[in-house]
């Protein structure tokens, strides 16, 4: 009886709460990816990164905690193909902060969710969001500036091969990551910036090198689309859970 409970839990967290919209914006999405694999096959990593990848970007523009489930098979992928592309500021991003920040995320969402006044009809929990001070952005902009400097210098050092924007990429999405766990809407103001980079990055190393992986740039360009999408759905679970703010 323990075990059907948990399934039926885990059911209700990943199936339930969904829009016909977002249920079809989903499929779409995978579909797209299957069929990038079919037509021009790259590595079966590189797929699995890209289609857990995108389950996890869609799921925590949910607010559902199952995200972090999806995004460690793809972060943990994602740092083995970046490595082979030479590109060590995304590799390292995904190694060293992504893969914990999976877990941490899961510890600070699981004692911030809820079940109440919730934007999905079902009553499925969703995380309780929060929106960033003036103050808070004022922080957030100087440190980012800060850190993406020293940070592409580090990466000329070790001769990453698009060393500005990788590096300028990792720091905003370090940040990005740090508002998501704590989190704040705002961050998908940070990963819509990200996507943008990161879509130049893999098609700057086709015309740089005459290759580049497919499935992850076509997942960035979802990525994109997603957390505009998301940005929109936060600011409605950040009215809708205001009052439970801690």
């Amino acid at each position: 009886m323990g075990d059907l409970s948990i399934l039926d839990k885990i059911r209700k967290e990943i199936f339930s709460g969904w829009t016909t919209f977002e249920a079809i914006w989903l499929l779409i999405f995978l579909v797209i990816q299957i069929g990038i694999f079919v037509y021009q096959p790259d590595t079966w990593l590189a797929t699995i990164a890209a289609i857990n990848g995108i389950l996890c970007v869609v799921f925590v523009g949910k607010g559902k905690i199952s995200n972090y489930f999806f995004g460690l098979i793809s972060v943990s992928l994602y740092a083995y193909i970046s490595y082979t592309f030479k590109l060590y500021g995304e590799m390292m991003l995904n190694l060293l902060v992504y893969v914990p920040v999976q877990f941490i995320g899961f510890y600070f969402w699981r004692k911030n969710m809820s079940s109440q006044n919730t934007v999905n009809k079902s009553g499925a929990k969703e995380v309780i969001a929060k929106a960033l001070t003036t103050k808070q952005w004022v922080i957030v902009v100087i440190s980012t500036i800060v850190g993406t400097y020293l940070y592409i210098q580090l990466l000329k050092y070790l001769g990453s091969a698009l060393a500005v924007l990788d590096g300028a990429t990792v720091v905003i999405s370090i940040v990005a990551q740090i508002l998501m766990v704590l989190r704040y809407r705002e961050q998908w103001a940070l990963w819509i910036i990200v996507n943008i980079m990161t879509i130049s990055l893999w098609a700057a190393m086709y015309f740089k090198n005459g290759e580049t992986s497919l499935p992850l740039l076509v997942m960035y360009v979802m990525y994109l689309c997603n957390s505009i999408y998301g940005y929109y759905n936060w600011i409605k679970l950040h009215r809708n859970h205001r009052q439970e703010i801690r």
